[in-house]
């Protein structure tokens, strides 16, 4: 009797110590699963875990955390697209907790203030280092609502090493933010570079005035000779009428030419819409302003000698009218600026690579150093030489030159050494990508 009790508890002692083991391996089994990301479906888990006494606590646990990890990728998703869209835009964005710690900032925001520490976690003050930004963020929090402010600020430049200043419009406002159980306060605030369009603004203002400037001299002068010829006292001979016409015809001339000029600097203002892109040789364009300027040639006893690959085909897609502007003006700008004799102009026309290399070189008196930068600015002109009675140029040639390449998706450079020579460079794509494009959409 002992023994078969000793059996029974032995054989219900191994009993219980089997259950003990399945469920602790199947509880093992279901641990294991449940660290996986993402966690396996049901029929993915050991049987030993979906046994009848763990399925009901397996089904749970893994519906549970299955759902959990949809909402966690859903969450960063939403929070890696509001990052990416974030990052797209130009203006800096930074986004503060209550201490005005930094808990958000958009690429913009890094390369305005460049680091090598981690920004997140880090105060705002640290990464900013400007008192008038921090000024403008402590004014909106003690508002409670959005405050903006116009700033200059000096940052540097890492790949010229230089300092230099743009214009920034700052924008603060107080925020609200909830979100996984939490919430908190804290604030935004912006800083767009607007240095671009105070450029343009004060580009505009000092076109206006340097325009009427330009104007009234040739309409006071007209006007003058007007008044004087009106005047019932005055006793006019051949003479004195024939001197007075050809001024106010002169300076009529020089007032149509102005207007002229801006007309085409307003048109290529727009050029992408306005610039009717065909085949052309470039050598007609250059022989046929040549011709037109031979009066002027012959007069400054200058000579022009082009040189091209008489084999070599010059077919530019471009607008042909702009073209022959661009070599007028650099020709004539040329003949203008050096009044002696001997003059001698050369025009180089060559391809390399897909583009076009034009090189108009002359051995006129150059270019102050100090003026090279400025040349290309409207009604900016290198005439201190010049006697007074002289009519001066319209101060847009350049200008209209500069815009009519850019506007074919090429560049400009010059290059003087005064007393030597002159060089104007323009390198331009013999296919333009306007041209093709317009095709396309045509």
């Amino acid at each position: 009797m002992e023994i078969a009790i000793i059996v029974g508890l032995s054989g219900l002692c191994l009993w219980f110590a089997w259950r003990l083991y399945s469920l602790r391996r199947g509880i093992e089994e279901l641990t294991g699963a449940l660290t996986q990301d993402p966690p396996p479906p049901l029929r993915d888990v050991a049987d030993v875990a979906t046994q009848q006494r763990l399925l009901t606590l397996s089904t749970a646990a893994l519906d549970t955390v299955t759902e959990a990890t949809l909402l966690r990728d859903s969450e960063r998703n939403r929070r890696d697209f509001l990052e990416t869209l974030l990052n797209e835009i130009k203006d800096a964005i930074f986004i503060l907790d209550a201490n005005r710690e930094i808990r958000f900032l958009n690429e913009a925001a890094r390369q305005l203030f460049p680091s090598d520490q981690a920004y997140l976690e880090r105060a705002f003050l640290e990464v900013c280092r400007d008192h008038r930004i921090y000024d403008t963020l402590e004014l909106a929090e003690e508002l409670g609502s959005k405050v903006s402010d116009k700033i200059v600020l000096r940052t540097q430049e890492l790949e010229r090493d230089r300092i230099k200043e743009i214009n920034l419009l700052v924008e603060a406002e107080p925020l609200t933010f909830e979100g996984a159980g939490a919430s908190g306060s804290g604030t935004w605030i912006l800083l767009r570079n607007i240095t671009s369009q105070l450029e343009t603004e004060q580009i505009r203002r000092d076109f206006v005035a340097n325009a009427s400037h330009e104007l009234r001299t040739p309409l006071s002068i007209i006007n003058g000779y007007l008044e004087t010829m009106d005047d019932a006292d005055m006793n006019l001979n051949q003479a004195m009428i024939r001197r007075a016409v050809r001024t106010m015809r002169k300076h009529g001339k020089r007032i149509s030419r102005i207007v002229e000029d801006m007309l085409t600097i307003s048109k290529l203002e727009n050029a992408s819409n306005l610039l009717n892109f065909e085949p052309f040789d470039l050598r007609d364009s250059l022989d046929e302003i040549i011709s037109q300027l031979m009066p002027l040639i012959e007069e400054h006893h200058a000579k022009v000698k082009v040189n091209a690959n008489s084999d070599e085909a010059l077919v530019l897609e471009g607008d042909r009218y702009y073209w022959d502007q661009i070599f007028f003006n650099l020709i004539e700008n040329a003949l203008k600026q050096n009044r002696s004799k001997g003059l001698r102009i050369e025009v180089k026309l060559s391809s390399e690579e897909g583009r076009y290399i034009i090189e108009i070189k002359d051995n006129g008196i150059g270019i102050p150093t100090a003026d090279i930068p400025l040349i290309f600015k409207r009604f900016y002109r290198i005439q201190k030489h010049h006697a007074q009675n002289q009519v001066k140029g319209t101060g847009l040639g350049l200008s209209i030159v500069k815009r009519a390449v850019e506007a074919h998706s090429g560049t400009i450079s010059v290059e003087s050494q005064p007393g030597f020579e002159t060089v104007f460079t323009i390198s331009v794509p013999s296919s333009s990508l306007q041209f093709a494009s317009r095709t396309a959409s045509t």
